[in-house]
């Protein structure tokens, strides 16, 4: 799932100076305990397995995917069925093996919740508030409020030893960590207990693995969504594509003709001009941040064949020239309409309109 800029060298380099620049070594200052800055830089994804053994007696098994705030996935394997929750971008959902329902506020927060091991590593990018230090009795601690809730790491010189989740109306949860073993020279816990006051969970963690598999692996078949649903899976395609520099999903659902309108002009392609046009924008930039603002808004004609999805988009990243070299910041927000035709039982793109706020970089 490496993001790609002209070639791997180049790709560590650029989220090296990206993240130095963004992410001040002060933000996390447990982070010297645990790995370098390098190696941090190189963590594309983070995909976990734990067994679980719950006080009340129940046992399954806990799998979690992270990408970024808006790319995460937390699946619990049961012995008689198996739940899978998801965050992409604005549309959270829960799929039960045999239907996706859309979820709200408190799936966001079990799903990023779960992101144990990315929670440590990422926590700036997580819980960009302003944050609180303090110092006592040898041990530190840094307190952030987000739009989900507060959260507290305890760490002393050597390690973390806990974080605490305050979600406002619910229940404190607290995880303690221990077992801390060297994954691709990263130093992580592979045993974590949380106790939300009720009942404890014992995490068992028997693989933590940088880089490997994709959210596709964790969503629900095409053939079992709605025809909203398929077209937010659709918009997140455009989205993921973007964001990791691979034009190959776009390319698989757009329908030739393609009517691209922005910027006051009207332009139809072929299928080999979108494509190409594609290859073009993936090889001249590389994102950092590609986020939904808003839930997308899904509109599907009276006979079924014709949709469009409206988008509220901020992205952020790096321009390259010609031979493949940074040439400079790239930021803006836009907003943009994709078309959709549905032709033999499967939707595909024919279209985008779109603008731009006028801060553009």
């Amino acid at each position: 799932m490496l993001r790609r800029t002209g070639s791997t060298a180049l790709l560590c380099v650029l989220l090296l100076f990206i993240q130095s620049y963004v992410f001040p070594q002060d933000e996390t200052p447990w982070l010297g305990t645990i790995g370098t800055r390098e190696k941090r830089a190189s963590v594309i994804s983070i995909r976990t397995s734990a067994s679980v053994t719950v006080s009340d007696g129940k046992k399954y098994v806990a799998e979690s995917f992270y990408v970024d705030p808006q790319r995460g996935i937390f699946r619990i394997r049961y012995p008689d069925r198996t739940v899978t929750q998801g965050v992409e971008g604005k549309y959270f959902w829960t799929f039960d093996g045999k239907q996706e329902k859309e979820g709200g506020a408190p799936t966001e927060t079990v799903v990023l919740g779960h992101q144990v091991h990315a929670q440590i590593l990422f926590f700036e990018r997580l819980h960009p508030g302003e944050r609180e230090t303090t110092t006592e009795a040898g041990l530190s601690s840094v307190t952030v409020r987000d739009t989900m809730a507060v959260w507290t790491f305890i760490y002393d010189q050597k390690s973390l030893n806990s974080m605490l989740i305050e979600i406002e109306g619910g229940p404190a949860v607290n995880f303690s960590f221990s077992d801390w073993r060297e994954v691709d020279g990263i130093r992580l816990p592979f045993s974590v207990l949380i106790d939300d006051g009720i009942r404890k969970f014992d995490y068992r963690y028997t693989a933590i693995e940088f880089n490997k598999g994709t959210l596709a692996d964790y969503r629900a078949p095409e053939s079992d969504l709605t025809d909203e649903q398929n077209l937010l899976r659709l918009h997140r395609v455009v989205m993921d594509d973007h964001f990791f520099g691979d034009a190959s999903g776009m390319k698989s659902i757009n329908r030739a003709p393609f009517t691209v309108v922005s910027e006051g002009e009207v332009c139809t392609m072929t299928d080999a001009e979108s494509d190409a046009g594609f290859d073009r924008i993936m090889g001249s930039r590389d994102y950092t941040v590609y986020d939904d603002l808003i839930r997308p808004v899904v509109k599907i004609s009276k006979d079924g064949s014709l949709a469009w999805v409206v988008v509220k988009v901020y992205a952020k990243g790096v321009r390259f020239d010609s031979e493949g070299k940074p040439a400079g910041p790239l930021e803006f927000t836009s907003g943009w309409i994709e078309l959709y035709e549905k032709t033999d039982g499967e939707w595909r793109m024919t279209g985008n309109v779109s603008n731009f706020a006028p801060d553009r970089k």
